[in-house]
């Protein structure tokens, strides 16, 4: 397993770290004014920024890496104009959505589908369920949490900003899954959530309308939002693929 981690190393993954930290520098440099920098250091805070940086340095591949980093703006600038707007939740400076909280969705998507390889790897190297248990699998989990989900965002759906996000909820639920890798997905995106909730929420940089720290819907909707990314992502594929300047080079024979 290690070997397997280190080996996918390479310039490219400097690459990727220099812009990580551009980044993340530019967002603190332009927005240096909503930094509390009187505590000590946030250990919880530069953990979870380590892991994401080497996860993101990781089997590097921009073309692949630039399409999802794409998709993960979009949807989390939808996901964050949903929940600001509709009182779900609500940040300390009142923004909706604040424009700093934005390029964490992208950084997100691509930790996220890093994690989702070293769980495939570390779970299903040796044999893997047949692909009718995954769906079954599939299925269940995310019925379960379109349920929670359902109770949690109840008292926004007199408004039709949450009618539209319920159906779009619902169109990747039932859109035929690819089993293993969207419960892998869901997985790897519901561990990171949890870091990332506890710590948006015990540091009260974002609330939520009912005050918990965090909700767990909100942990595993980072699973969900991760699967729906990657469905995102299959069809910008799709779509590219009918531009033959995008299309990806065939190999050599």
């Amino acid at each position: 397993m290690l070997k397997y981690w280190l080996e996918r190393y390479d310039r490219s993954s400097l690459v990727a770290f220099g812009l990580l930290v551009a980044v993340g520098g530019l967002v603190g440099y332009r927005f240096s004014d909503l930094i509390d920098t009187s505590g000590g250091m946030d250990w919880l805070l530069a953990g979870t920024w380590v892991v994401m940086a080497a996860l993101l340095s990781w089997d590097v591949d921009p073309r692949r890496d630039l399409l999802l980093l794409a998709v993960g703006f979009g949807g989390g600038f939808v996901i964050e104009w949903w929940g600001t707007n509709t009182g779900l939740w609500s940040y300390f400076t009142w923004q909706r959505p604040p424009p700093w909280i934005l390029p964490a969705w992208p950084i997100a998507a691509l930790s996220i589908e890093r994690l989702r390889k070293l769980l495939d790897r570390l779970l299903f190297s040796a044999r893997a369920p047949s692909a009718a248990a995954l769906r079954i699998a599939y299925f269940g989990v995310i019925l379960a949490f379109d349920l929670a989900l359902l109770n949690f965002i109840w008292p926004s759906m007199h408004k039709s900003a949450s009618w539209v996000v319920s159906a779009l909820v619902l169109a990747v639920s039932l859109k035929s899954p690819v089993p293993r890798r969207d419960l892998l997905l869901f997985a790897a995106g519901s561990l990171l959530g949890i870091f990332l909730e506890y710590w948006g929420t015990s540091r009260q940089c974002w609330t939520y309308y009912n005050a918990q720290v965090p909700p767990p819907a909100a942990v595993f909707a980072h699973g969900f939002a991760s699967v729906a990314f990657a469905r995102a992502y299959d069809l910008c594929e799709r779509v590219l693929g009918f531009i033959p300047a995008l299309r990806p080079a065939e190999p050599q024979a």
